[in-house]
């Protein structure tokens, strides 16, 4: 327990209803984990005249961004954001490469938003469909076999591990219950192996950013069994459950689903949105000087968008910058938090490629204060 210090007009109950004339900002350390005071301050943050610097706010629309491995079919997926324990990519991948991969530089996350296939890998077949994660361990070895066309999936690669985060006083079954987690079966693979061809079958492995190629005579997919803890697995969006509150907003570590060291995974799912009187109604401002925070929208558990929040939005906020609710949420506070979010928070900056900078949208950190709900 740490020694809190009180000035001025506050409230007993952090991220209750505000002093009437007041916005309460977090000036908050290791995102929402660490040490945090509040700030009551007579005008919104959000409501800043310009930003100059790379710290601005910024944002594009993935839903129709084109990646490379849409139509090149030994391409990779298209690097949007990166720093040093992370890189972010999308794919659109609509036929399945004519090798196997295996990502020798650390562990891979796929969100998938549409399309659906077939995970193939040496620990059996998985199949995967719109809003389920797939986890996949460094050295792996698979191949993804699309079933549909239309096709977006963001691709996470991170350095360190990815594991499921210490839930602490939430217990064994929240957000999720481990026994959700599926992984491969074997027995499908031992029938039909990569789906390649021979004379030779080539394995495609990353390591230290390059790529190399390993051929061998013969279908390396040839597994006749296996037992232990390292395997890729699926997680299903609708699987998760999440921690909610009607007295106040729930701080994003709760809604973490997956961490590696430098990387935060917090799946934001739909539901009940605070509304006690004495509760404020939309998310306090923030500084997170910690972490720089993606936000990408995924829509609701039917598919559909949200006005002011279309499906594919994402959204980049430099560590250190203002953000918290816009304008139209603090006139309209929501009732229900009617879709899916993916936040990813990295400790290290984060660098805009030149697929992301080329697809920005226009002076997005001016409006986006006036837009709708945003973490």
């Amino acid at each position: 327990m740490w020694a809190k210090h009180a000035q001025g007009t506050v409230i007993r109950q952090a991220q209750g209803a505000w002093p009437q004339g007041t916005y309460e900002e977090h000036h908050a350390r290791d995102g929402f984990a660490g040490d945090c005071s509040q700030l009551y301050r007579a005008h919104p943050t959000t409501e800043w005249t310009r930003v100059e610097g790379p710290i601005r706010p910024r944002g594009i629309l993935t839903d129709d961004l084109p990646a490379e491995d849409d139509a090149d079919e030994r391409a990779q997926p298209t690097t949007l954001l990166e720093c040093a324990d992370m890189r972010l990519s999308i794919s659109r991948r609509r036929r399945p490469a004519p090798y196997l991969f295996r990502n020798a530089d650390g562990d891979t996350v796929i969100l998938v938003q549409r399309g659906s296939g077939l995970l193939v890998c040496d620990y059996g077949t998985l199949e995967y469909g719109p809003l389920e994660y797939l986890v996949i361990p460094k050295g792996t070895n698979y191949r993804l076999i699309p079933h549909t066309t239309d096709n977006l999936s963001y691709v996470v690669e991170t350095t360190a591990a990815v594991g499921v985060p210490d839930r602490g006083l939430l217990g064994h079954f929240l957000p999720f219950d481990i026994g959700v987690l599926d992984v491969p079966r074997l027995d499908a693979l031992r029938a039909h192996g990569s789906g390649l061809d021979g004379p030779e079958w080539e394995i495609v492995v990353k390591r230290g950013e390059r790529l190399s190629s390993i051929f061998h005579p013969f279908d390396p997919l040839d597994v006749e069994g296996w037992q232990g803890s390292v395997t890729p697995y699926r997680l299903r969006l609708r699987d998760i459950r999440p921690v909610t509150s009607e007295r106040m907003d729930v701080p994003p570590i709760t809604h973490a689903t997956f961490a590696a060291e430098g990387v935060w995974f917090c799946t934001m799912a739909p539901r009940i949105w605070q509304n006690d009187p004495e509760a404020a109604h939309v998310q306090p401002y923030h500084r997170n000087v910690d972490y720089d925070e993606i936000i990408i929208n995924l829509g609701s558990p039917e598919g559909d968008g949200v006005p002011g929040r279309p499906i594919g939005l994402m959204t980049v906020t430099p560590g250190g910058m203002n953000h918290g609710p816009g304008a139209a949420m603090l006139r309209h506070p929501m009732e229900r938090m009617p879709f899916y979010l993916l936040n990813i928070d990295t400790r290290q900056a984060l660098r805009p490629t030149s697929a992301f900078e080329q697809a920005e949208i226009p002076d997005f950190y001016e409006r986006q204060r006036f837009s709708g709900p945003g973490r």
